[in-house]
């Protein structure tokens, strides 16, 4: 009862089941306990849940324990030096809590039996213990996550039983530690992110040949990979992601017979990818992503028979992508943006129906978008703006229930969108800017409840604004600037109620604002500018105070121009092209009324002075 008091903080509900009894063997029915044949407990295993306690020193009255299981738990505190008791543990997890200040590393010296320490995700801090050292038996070593100082301390190349090594995620420095190609039962070893390790991988590392996977990422080493990793036959894990890493690949670690994730991306590497890599069989993840790489785009990638994910982003590769991408049925993530490729999309990306996403952005594509993609049902994200793209874009891609992004500005895309789209609450982003699109923005464009930007600007849509359009609640941004739109503002543009920004600029839009418009509380932009629209400014507009740009020149606009909440900051520019329009720093702008009723004073002196010239005519000859 003792441990529950401690453990389980006042905010928490957890360990409910552990009430006082008389029976002596009562705990061992307790959630998370495991005794023996004699009611001693031999495991304590109260992971995730929400205890927001301390462990208490009395932890180490239970010296029988052989797995002491804590993690994620919310416990905060100091580990108490009475663990040191626990001299029977085989397995010690304090993961995903707050424990802080120094790792006591004396508690574990006597723990001779210890084959797992996770102290992963935690606040500890201070220099990494050494006195692990001892323990002949550990197997499994996770301290990161932590605050830890300074280096990783050599005398950890002692542990020889070690086969996991996770120190990832620590504030640590110092020369890349090449003293642990010593461990020579190691299979997995984490030493990246947040170190600032000098130098490069060391070449030692290539005769850790149990290793499966390597993860180095972010950890700052430069040069370049040596080719001794090649020597690496059981590695299906390299890591190297976020670094300074230069040169070219070298073709020998083609050798990495058993690699199935590689991740290469944001470095500086330069040259071809090798040839030698269509040996890579096993391959299910390719990140090779902002570097500097070139040449065409290496064609053996198509045969890749697990390939799950490629992302070669921010290169310069150039040719075409291989025509059997994707026939593997198991292609996942495609992202090729910013590079130079071109010819045509292959057909069979989606063949194997898991492919969520597709980028091709910033390319030289020039063909069609085939017809396949407008069954993929999987699809998710498919972006391939500024591309040479023509043709109709297939009517399946806007009614694929998955789909959450459209993105196909600058392209040469024709044809018109389908009057019937589907009622989709996936659809996020419709853009197809830039384009030879044409016809009528279709009425079941509201059937995209969740829609949040529509993007249509410069193509050539003609009609009107179907008023379903503005029944979409979420959307925040409508641009259909530079069309063939004719007819009014419809009212019902109130009912968007999420608008942060409108562009119907540069059509042939007539009628009034709607004074509906003012509703709009969170209209940032709004620009209706090279219209024909007619009628005064609302005056309810001063009262839109998100409103901080706005553009109604070029219509036929007339009045005065309102004079409270923002107007004043607005820039002339943004009414000009109104002749009627009357600025309030216009001093000679004078009312129209008061220009009528000037007019009709000077009528009605001018007749005036005629009757009398006449009258006076006639009085003149009947004298006579």
């Amino acid at each position: 009862m003792k441990l529950k008091s401690s453990m389980v903080g006042p905010n928490s509900s957890a360990l409910q089941d552990w009430e006082p009894s008389s029976s002596p063997s009562a705990h061992c029915s307790f959630a998370g306990v495991t005794c023996d044949q004699d009611s001693r407990v031999v495991s304590l295993n109260v992971s995730f849940r929400p205890l927001l306690g301390t462990i208490p020193p009395e932890i180490g009255l239970l010296n029988n324990l052989v797995n002491l299981t804590i993690s994620n738990a919310n416990l905060t505190g100091r580990l108490p030096l009475e663990m040191a008791n626990l001299k029977s543990l085989k397995v010690l997890n304090i993961s995903g809590n707050g424990f802080q200040d120094y790792f006591p590393g004396q508690i574990v010296v006597g723990m001779t039996e210890l084959e797992v320490l996770d102290a992963f995700n935690n606040n500890f801090t201070g220099p990494l213990p050494v006195e692990i050292v001892s323990l002949k038996n550990l197997k499994h070593l996770s301290f990161g996550g932590n605050y830890f100082l300074g280096e990783i301390p050599e005398s950890y190349s002692e542990i020889q039983s070690l086969e996991y090594l996770g120190l990832n995620g620590i504030g640590l420095n110092g020369t890349a530690p090449a003293f642990l190609s010593l461990l020579k039962n190691l299979r997995e070893m984490y030493i990246g992110y947040f170190k600032t390790y000098t130098g490069g991988i060391p070449p030692e590392f290539g005769t850790l040949s149990k290793l499966r996977v390597l993860d180095m990422a972010s950890c700052n080493i430069s040069g370049e990979i040596p080719a001794s990793l090649s020597q690496l036959k059981l590695l299906d894990a390299l890591f190297l992601q976020m670094n300074k890493l230069t040169g070219h690949i070298h073709p020998e670690l083609s050798g990495l017979i058993s690699l199935k994730q590689l991740d290469l991306s944001l470095n500086c590497l330069t040259g071809e990818v090798p040839e030698s890599f269509s040996a890579l069989k096993n391959l299910t993840l390719v990140q090779l992503f902002k570097n500097n790489l070139r040449g065409p785009f290496p064609s053996f990638v198509g045969d890749y028979p697990n390939l799950e994910v490629l992302q070669v982003w921010g290169n310069n590769f150039t040719g075409e992508l291989p025509e059997n991408l994707g026939r593997n049925r198991k292609l996942l993530v495609l992202d090729v943006t910013s590079n130079q490729i071109e010819g045509k999309i292959p057909r069979d990306l989606c063949k194997g129906g898991r492919l969520k996403s597709l980028i091709l952005m910033q390319n030289l594509f020039s063909s069609p978008i085939p017809e396949e993609l407008g069954a993929c049902e999987s699809l998710t994200k498919f972006r391939a703006m500024k591309n040479q793209l023509n043709g109709t874009i297939p009517a399946g891609i806007f009614n694929l229930p998955l789909l959450k992004m459209i993105e196909l500005d600058h392209n040469l895309l024709s044809g018109e969108i389908p009057e019937n789209l589907s009622i989709s609450d996936s659809l996020n982003q419709l853009k197809v800017a830039y384009n030879n699109i044409a016809g009528k923005i279709p009425p079941s464009i509201g059937n995209l409840t969740n829609l949040n930007v529509l993007s249509l600007q410069n193509n050539r849509f003609n009609g009107e604004l179907p008023e379903e359009m503005f029944n979409l609640k979420v959307i925040s941004i409508i641009n259909v600037s530079s069309n063939n739109i004719s007819g009014e503002i419809p009212t019902s543009i109130s009912g968007c109620i999420s608008l942060t920004t409108v562009d119907f600029s540069r059509n042939s839009l007539s009628g009034e604002i709607p004074k509906a418009i003012s509703q709009l509380r969170y209209l940032s932009i709004l620009n209706l500018s090279r219209n024909q629209l007619t009628g005064p400014i609302p005056t309810d507009m001063q009262d839109m105070m998100s409103l901080t740009t706005l553009d109604l020149s070029y219509n036929n606009l007339n009045g005065e121009v309102p004079s409270g909440g923002h107007f004043p900051a607005f820039d002339e520019a943004s009414f000009a092209g109104n002749p009627n329009l009357c600025l309030p720093r216009n001093v000679t702008c004078l009312p129209s009324i008061y220009s009528a009723q000037h007019s009709h004073a000077s009528s009605f002196g001018t007749s005036k002075l005629l009757i009398t010239a006449m009258a006076l005519v006639s009085a003149l000859l009947i004298v006579e």
